[in-house]
């Protein structure tokens, strides 16, 4: 499955935009309609060799995402493991409620290569913009460990300290 960018009207003529899953453009319009959407446009996200001589990643996402965002991801992505979720449907349920084009497109992307066969910390690999080396790693050692969910945890809570700590920095330099 791939992940798809649409746009679609609803019932109330109202313009919504969103990132879906499925196997050709064709079956995600089908489902669109199915939840009473008129699809206006339906594109892969990851769109392969046309994304690279775009300057995107293999996924067709661009940039990075924001210590913040991280930071919640982080967070979400660990209680959903602790709760016995899998990793795959935890990040399929992040990409769906987040309101973040770019996050969904991200949290998609990582999923595809989970369904490919390969594991968290490779997926969050490819995206070295988004994820830094000590994250993907620190993953890496949770998946190894058989203690994901609690690695993501404290993971979670470094992230956070991490992001208090800029902020506190920035805040300092900034008061004369």
């Amino acid at each position: 499955m791939s992940a798809f960018e649409y746009t679609a009207l609803d019932a109330g003529g109202q313009e919504r935009k969103g990132v879906t899953e499925g196997d050709t453009a064709r079956q995600v319009r089908q489902q669109l309609r199915d939840q009473g959407l008129s699809p206006l446009s339906v594109t892969e996200a990851a769109s392969g060799e046309r994304s690279r001589s775009a300057g995107r990643g293999a996924s067709g996402v661009r940039g990075s995402i924001g210590a913040n965002d991280l930071a919640l991801l982080t967070r979400q992505l660990a209680t959903l493991v602790q709760s016995g979720m899998p990793v795959e449907e935890a990040l399929r349920a992040i990409a769906r409620y987040s309101e973040k084009a770019r996050l969904q497109r991200l949290m998609m992307a990582v999923r595809a290569r989970i369904v490919e066969g390969h594991s968290l910390a490779a997926g969050l690999a490819e995206f070295p913009r988004s994820f830094p080396e000590i994250y993907v790693a620190t993953v890496r050692a949770g998946e190894q460990s058989g203690h994901l969910g609690n690695v993501l945890e404290r993971l979670a809570d470094y992230v956070e300290s991490r992001q208090d700590t800029a902020s506190s920095v920035t805040a300092a330099l900034a008061y004369p």
